[in-house]
Order: structure tokens, then C-alpha cells, then sequence
């Protein structure tokens, strides 16, 4: 019988006997090898199905010949289209709507065993900044590049610093932070530690360990520099311009605030006691709608009438010139 089109366009089906062999097994998140070989359609469905559920729907031929299920009934699925090409050798099982994650596994199998989700596309999947980009992947060796995919070939892929996340092979959060940081400014780059910090999965030592390494790239060194200036107390803050506010406090010279506290029973975005100084960041889009909008301004009046000074830059004020508002707080600490 002639192998349909799909099939020959796949490397890996003329590999199947190294694909079934012990070291092929031994590949990091490949699936096991079965313990006996799937000959009945109705079995070799399951097994396909099973895999394809816990894989976002996508599959890799040499997870499938891995599994025990016979190159035969493959290439008949193939022709019949129950398993779709997304890239060769990878196939979506029954449809092609795999969602993000789907993409993201897709691209990482299609660029062989041991690669990874990497870069933004890992700073996507750990929550921590969209990206809107190709999928970025990562693998040490290899000579495919996929259609659609950025690939990176770093000199090494520590063991430290390769996971799994929600079925997905990635870069650590860490590793995937190091590797994103040329792209931002400093300013930038805070926020994103910011945000991975308030996460709850970053680990600062496993951060340190990767900037700590000997023959990083040049972006690396302003990593470390800013990764030792972002205050812990950022990590209370709500939004991107407050983070940014204590940035410029902190550039200034000026004492930090205390951030997010109750004051006469209103919560404030930055709170100096001995001065009764209160600074909100105001930023529409991060009140949510327009009654949080107004109700916030209601509360700096109630604020103001109580004796407090308070002051509500935007986070334009903030980014174009803070100097009005520095040399304003300035005057009320007294410094």
C-alpha cells in the first residue's frame, strides 16, 4: 500500500526502530515505551486518545511509536485524517483548535526531544508577560527549524533549569527571566521581577544561581544590577506604574513608603506616617471601571478633609518628568 503524503514527510516514522530502542526511552519527556504493542484500531484509539488528552490534544510520532502502537494504524489515521499535521512529525488528534498551550507543546516537539518552551513564550506560560510573538523554543543540538517557530540554540540547557509546566517542557522561571532581560529597559525589567516575585514561583536563589554563572551575556550584568535594587516591598504593590513609583522614590533619594496600608480606613497606594503624605497612582486602566474610578477620587477627598496631604500622579506624569511631584514630596518630608 502506498504511504500517504503526510506520512513520508516524516522523519521520525523512518526511524521508528531507533525510536523503540532503550535510549530513545530514556529522552526527557518522551512517553514511556508500552508494554506490549497496540495492534487492534480500537486499542490503538485509546492509547492515542489518552496521550492526546494529557498533551493538550497534540501528539509526536515518536511519542505514538513509543507508546506501542503499530506504524500502520498511524498512517492509516493520517490518511483519514484523525491525526493532523502541525508540523512534521506533531499532529493534532481529531481537530486543530489545540488552544495556546497546544501551540506552545507543538512547536516544543517539533523541534525534537530535549528541546523546551523558552524566552517570552516561557514567561507567557509561567503567567508572568504576555507574548504575542512567534513560540520561542530552545534545544542544545538539532538542524530542524520548524515553520512559525523561533528557535534559540543556547551552548547548554542545565538540568536546573528545564521543567515541566501544565504538561508542557520550559525554561525555569528563572532561566526564562535571564533570557528575556536584554529585551526590556530597566525600568521594564523591574516590573517583570516584580511580577514573578508576587507570583509566588520565583526562587531568588535558583535567580541568583543562573546570574552567577561564568560567561553570561551582557544583559545578564544589568539583570543582576537591577535584581539587587527591586525593594521587597514592590511585591506589594498592584500595578505596573506603582511599581514604577517606587522606583523613582528610590532613584530620588527620598525614605520609601509604606505600600497598600489602611489609613482611616481607606486603603492608599503609598503612606508616609510622620508627614500624613499619601500618594495614589492614578491610572484608569488599572481602576477596573468607572464607579472604582470615581470612588477612588471620593476617598482622596475624605482623605484631604481628614488633614492628610495627598497626591495622585498618572502614570504618564510618572514616565514623561516626575520632577514636579518629586520636588512636592520633597517639601512635605522634609528632605
Amino acid at each position: 500500500m502506498a504511504v500517504p503524503p503526510a506520512a513520508s514527510q516524516h522523519p521520525d516514522a523512518r526511524r521508528s526502530e531507533a525510536a523503540r530502542s532503550p535510549e530513545s526511552r530514556s529522552q526527557r519527556f518522551d512517553e514511556p515505551l508500552g508494554s506490549q504493542r497496540v495492534a487492534a484500531g480500537d486499542r490503538a484509539t485509546l492509547a492515542i486518545r489518552e496521550l492526546a488528552e494529557r498533551r493538550h490534544g497534540v501528539v509526536a510520532w515518536r511519542q505514538l511509536i513509543a507508546f506501542g502502537i503499530d506504524e500502520g494504524l498511524l498512517r492509516k489515521r493520517i490518511a483519514r485524517g484523525r491525526l493532523l499535521p502541525l508540523h512534521r512529525g506533531v499532529f493534532a488528534l481529531g481537530h486543530r483548535c489545540i488552544g495556546m498551550r497546544g501551540e506552545w507543546l507543538a512547536a516544543v516537539l517539533a523541534c525534537g526531544p530535549g528541546a523546551v518552551l523558552s524566552y517570552a513564550s516561557a514567561c507567557h506560560l509561567w503567567g508572568i508577560r504576555r507574548s504575542r510573538g512567534l513560540v520561542e523554543v530552545s534545544r542544545v543540538s538539532g538542524h530542524r527549524r520548524p515553520h512559525g517557530v523561533r528557535l534559540h540554540q543556547p551552548k547548554s540547557l542545565p538540568p536546573e533549569d528545564v521543567t515541566e509546566h501544565h504538561g508542557i517542557p520550559v525554561s525555569s522561571l528563572e532561566r526564562a527571566l535571564v533570557d528575556t532581560a536584554g529585551r526590556f529597559d530597566d525600568r521594564q525589567l523591574e516590573r517583570l521581577l516584580v511580577e514573578a516575585d508576587r507570583s509566588g514561583q520565583l526562587s531568588w536563589a535558583a535567580l541568583w544561581a543562573v546570574l552567577d554563572r561564568p560567561g553570561g551575556r551582557k544583559a545578564v550584568g544589568r539583570c543582576r544590577r537591577v535584581a539587587r535594587e527591586v525593594d521587597p516591598r514592590a511585591v506589594e504593590t498592584r500595578s505596573p506604574p506603582e511599581v514604577d513609583f517606587l522606583a523613582i522614590c528610590r532613584e530620588a533619594g527620598l525614605p520609601l513608603p509604606q505600600v497598600n496600608v489602611l489609613v482611616e480606613g481607606k486603603l492608599v497606594d503609598f503612606y508616609w506616617p510622620k508627614a500624613r503624605l499619601i500618594v495614589e497612582s492614578d491610572s484608569y486602566s488599572y481602576h477596573g471601571d468607572r464607579p472604582a474610578f470615581e470612588r477612588d477620587h471620593e476617598s482622596t477627598i475624605a482623605l484631604v478633609a481628614a488633614g492628610y496631604e495627598v497626591h495622585r500622579p498618572t502614570a504618564r506624569m510618572l514616565e514623561r518628568d516626575p520632577t514636579s511631584l518629586l520636588d512636592v514630596l520633597r517639601r512635605a518630608l522634609a528632605v
